[in-house]
């Protein structure tokens, strides 16, 4: 518990220094975020998060790594994951690189992070290969950077879609239910996150940017990794199914509309919900009031009573679900 909290601490000020310390010193204009009429804000704001929450984070990862069980290993290659994210996301920023650019970084960074999980690592070895499983979870890691970054797209948005999914898991490690590795992972972004909401809470000046949301959104996806074989599949599924589902549904209608799925965008059902009247708090705050209930079922679904994670992932489910279509269902202004 002292070290969870620790972590979260001194996540949350670190990142708030370091980003009142850039907003002060880089100039006006420097990465600053674009408004079109895909855009879900009205007021100028800049993508400086992820300059200053991702070197936080891995920074406190190498500081406590001895005690928290994260082995040389995965350090050196979730960094260098993180650092080839956070580097590509910053030009893309600036110059919007091509997608196949993205797409072989993003391949890149999570075959080396696959690989940092060692060769013990498995989710299901009773029912795939080892060389399968691997290449499956690259494919999912790549899939979870990405719905990271199409999920950012709204004022505290990834304070309250995966910064409440990381705190649970956090405190699923500190009372012992979770591995210290994972937990520590989650606690720190939560931390960062928490530090990023002072400048991200409506109106926001301060985003993400790709520089945070592609990094993040691996090191997340690693964390929930990790809790899947600590506790069980579904309570790694479950805690950031609002993001998952959101994202899921929406490529897939677009796919059914022929929209070129590379293009950028305004259809998530959060920001459907935005565009037909909600206010961002009531967006924001919904999904935050979902992911409580989510972390509730990803604990009910890690038990060992098999009644009680039957009724967890269905009540995971139908809330999800429902948040989904109350977000689509238009209403007037």
């Amino acid at each position: 518990m002292p070290l969870i909290l620790s972590l979260v601490l001194a996540a949350a000020v670190a990142s708030a220094v370091l980003l009142g310390i850039l907003f002060k010193l880089l100039p006006s204009h420097f990465l600053a975020a674009g408004i079109n009429e895909r855009s879900n804000h009205t007021q100028p704001a800049r993508q400086l998060g992820g300059l200053a929450i991702v070197p936080v984070v891995v920074v406190l990862l190498w500081i406590f790594g001895a005690q928290i069980g994260l082995d040389q290993r995965f350090l050196v290659t979730a960094s260098i994951g993180a650092l080839i994210l956070w580097i590509t996301g910053m030009l893309d920023d600036r110059r919007h690189l091509p997608e196949s650019i993205r797409i072989a970084t993003q391949l890149i960074a999570s075959c080396l992070c696959t690989y940092g999980l060692g060769p013990d690592f498995r989710l299901l070895p009773d029912f795939l290969p080892e060389i399968i499983e691997k290449g499956l979870l690259v494919l999912a890691l790549v899939y979870f950077i990405n719905l990271t970054n199409f999920m950012d797209g709204l004022d505290m948005m990834m304070v309250s879609g995966m910064g409440i999914p990381l705190a649970f898991l956090a405190g699923f490690a500190a009372f012992g239910l979770a591995g210290m590795a994972s937990g520590s992972i989650a606690a720190a972004i939560a931390g960062g996150l928490l530090g990023f909401a002072l400048f991200n809470r409506p109106r926001a000046t301060v985003f993400l940017g790709d520089s945070g949301s592609l990094p993040l959104g691996l090191l997340c996806g690693l964390a929930f990794f990790m809790v899947a074989r600590d506790m069980r599949i579904a309570t790694g599924f479950i805690l950031p199914l609002f993001f998952i589902a959101d994202a899921t549904t929406t490529l897939i209608k677009r796919l059914l509309e022929g929209d070129n799925i590379f293009a950028a965008h305004s259809k998530h059902a959060y920001q459907v919900a935005k565009r037909s009247g909600w206010s961002v708090w009531q967006v924001v705050l919904t999904v935050a009031a979902l992911n409580i209930v989510l972390g509730i079922c990803a604990l009910a679904a890690g038990s060992t009573n098999i009644p009680m994670r039957v009724i967890g992932i269905a009540v995971a489910v139908v809330s999800v679900t429902a948040v989904l279509l109350r977000f689509r269902k238009q209403k007037s202004r």
